[in-house]
């Protein structure tokens, strides 16, 4: 065989073999894309089974809630006028929730505090449209579930236990609900209402606390009480911050009926944890390093501070340490106090919007009632008539002429009245 010969030979060989490969790897392709279509039909099946039985637990855990509905017991909203109850709800956070709690480990929100961008994540990721309805209560459970209360429906969203990647999900009319609980255990809550277990959400950070003022909050809509006092605000704080704390801070009250209004911690800059407390005569600031050392302490009595405002720019000379600043400040709302004080100025670094806007409030509010009692009259009481002279002694004549004193008691009383006119 010649040169050529096995040239040509190897050469068909070897076309033999690639055509072979070709059929095999056209084979192995077509075998591949099979597969592959049959598991994108299963998956589609499975999601679609999925679906369908997610939907249909939900509306069976709808329907066994609004089942358990009692015609003329107690209303979800109390019989409270609309105005009043949101007004009470606003107060309720401001006063009871917020202080002592800070926002990014607290669970609980209340109008007007609840974040827009918070309300479109619960509404787009699962689902859930608010249909424009204005959100009361926002309880979160980790990222994008939770439970949004308005005022027509509680709306509901968390993920399913037999399988996270779906949604449980729906809305629950308000007027089918007589009552909403957290039943509270060693590591969780149950959600109950109408005495049925809507979810479950595991106890982390603040939401012990949280939990325990959602109760009391439905407590005081049942029995229409919308008064908070400073004795119980100072309570709550109380409770919340611990009694070391509260000893601490306690140590700068100037009397002994002064009541703690309200306690936020900060971050200054990273590096050190301050804190600020506002009670009804003073704001006390107390900057702590990072090992818990006090390293100052001052106290601005609420009659000495000129203003207090807010303040959302870097003023760190760092350039590293401002862009952190700045972007902390946009993720979290973080801001600065600035309290003005017989011509300086002193800065409290770095608290939340809605912490540093309730300091605000209480300062404004602190000035408005020391105002309004220096306004009032001093009422100077008057000296008692003292009885006419001459009448007396006709009185004491008559009592001469009668024999009930003597001429000489007579005498005595006569030269006492007449020495006094």
């Amino acid at each position: 065989m010649g040169f050529m010969d096995k040239l040509k030979e190897t050469a068909g060989k070897a076309a033999e073999k690639a055509s072979a490969m070709k059929d095999s790897a056209m084979d192995s392709y077509g075998k591949m894309k099979e597969a592959n279509e049959q598991k994108k039909a299963e998956k589609q099946a499975y999601t679609a089974a999925m679906e369908q039985e997610v939907n249909e637990y939900s509306a069976k855990l709808i329907e066994s809630i609004t089942a358990e509905y009692a015609d003329g017991g107690a209303k979800f909203w109390g019989e409270g006028d609309r105005a009043a109850i949101d007004k009470f709800t606003k107060d309720y956070y401001e006063m009871l929730v917020l202080p002592g709690s800070r926002p990014n480990i607290s669970c609980l929100t209340m109008s007007p505090y609840i974040d827009e961008k918070a309300m479109k994540k619960f509404a787009d990721k699962g689902g859930v449209d608010l249909q424009g309805a204005v959100p009361h209560i926002f309880v979160k459970d980790g990222n994008d579930a939770g439970i949004v209360i308005t005022e027509d429906f509680i709306a509901f969203k968390f993920r399913y236990e037999k399988d996270s990647s779906f949604w449980v999900k729906g809305k629950i009319p308000t007027a089918s609900i007589n009552t909403f609980v957290m039943e509270i255990n060693d590591s969780a809550a149950n959600v109950m209402v109408n005495g049925v277990k809507l979810t479950r959400i595991s106890i982390k950070g603040s939401y012990r606390q949280d939990f325990m003022s959602l109760n009391y909050y439905f407590e005081c809509l049942g029995k229409q009480d919308f008064t908070i006092d400073r004795q119980e605000v100072n309570d709550q704080i109380r409770a919340k911050i611990g009694d070391k704390i509260y000893a601490q801070v306690k140590k700068y009250f100037i009397d002994d009926d002064e009541q703690l209004l309200f306690y936020a911690g900060g971050v200054d800059s990273l590096t050190a944890v301050d804190y600020v407390a506002c009670t009804d005569n003073q704001l006390i600031f107390v900057n702590r390093e990072m090992l818990g050392a006090t390293a100052n302490v001052k106290q601005f009595y609420f009659e000495d501070v000129t203003s207090m405002s807010t303040i959302q720019n870097s003023t760190s000379s760092d350039f590293l340490t401002a862009v952190i600043d700045t972007a902390l400040t946009a993720a979290f709302k973080l801001c600065d106090l600035e309290v003005s004080v017989a011509g300086s100025k002193e800065v409290i670094n770095t608290l939340y919007l809605a912490e540093a806007t309730r300091i605000i409030a209480i300062y404004h509010e602190m000035r408005k009632n020391a105002k309004k009692a220096a306004a009032q009259p001093i009422q100077v009481q008057a000296a008692p008539a003292q009885p006419d002279a001459l009448e007396q002694l006709q009185k004491l004549a008559q009592l001469k002429d009668a024999g009930i004193i003597s001429e000489e008691e007579f005498a005595a009383k006569k030269a006492d009245l007449l020495s006094k006119i």
